[in-house]
């Protein structure tokens, strides 16, 4: 088929970089000869350098201070889990013949133990006048076989709210 009368843009624009590439390349290889241009970017390139560092350290700053960690802190976390996942699966990749370790079995009691020593009753900020009538009672029913392990739960304070 012959040409068509409507131009290509796409070929147009692949021209246009085409020239742009090569005129700029000619321009940077003549520039670079230059002592005074190397220079300038040699300075230019510390520059940038120094003020990257400073902003990260401010950026450092700034997130610690409001306790967020940084990227470097995520990357070195990544590179830490990466280590302990790899140990892993190191350890996890024992022989397939070998038997597992013997499990304890599954009871409701507790292995028999020592009995725990009775707590001894906290004493009472008031003196009591009357004698106890509970006394008497408590004995009688005692008399199951199991151990008897008494649990005291801590005592609740009340806490201050500062603000």
């Amino acid at each position: 088929m012959a040409s068509s009368l409507i131009p290509d843009p796409l070929q147009l624009w692949r021209d246009a970089v085409s020239k742009l590439e090569s005129s700029v390349n000619s321009l940077v290889t003549g520039s670079m000869e230059s002592p005074e241009v190397v220079r300038s970017l040699h300075q230019f390139r510390s520059v940038s350098m120094g003020i990257e560092q400073a902003f990260e350290k401010a950026i450092g700053a700034c997130l610690g201070k409001v306790n967020l960690p940084s990227r470097r802190d995520i990357a070195n976390l990544a590179e830490t889990l990466h280590r302990i996942e790899d140990k892993l699966d190191r350890l996890l990749a024992a022989p397939a013949d070998a038997a597992p370790a013997p499990r304890p079995p599954r009871t409701r009691r507790a292995p028999a133990a020592a009995p725990a020593p009775a707590p001894t009753p906290a004493p009472s900020k008031t003196p009591s006048k009357t004698p106890s009538k509970t006394t008497s009672k408590t004995t009688s029913k005692t008399t199951s076989k199991a151990p008897v392990v008494a649990t005291t739960k801590p005592r609740r304070t009340a806490r201050r709210r500062v603000g």
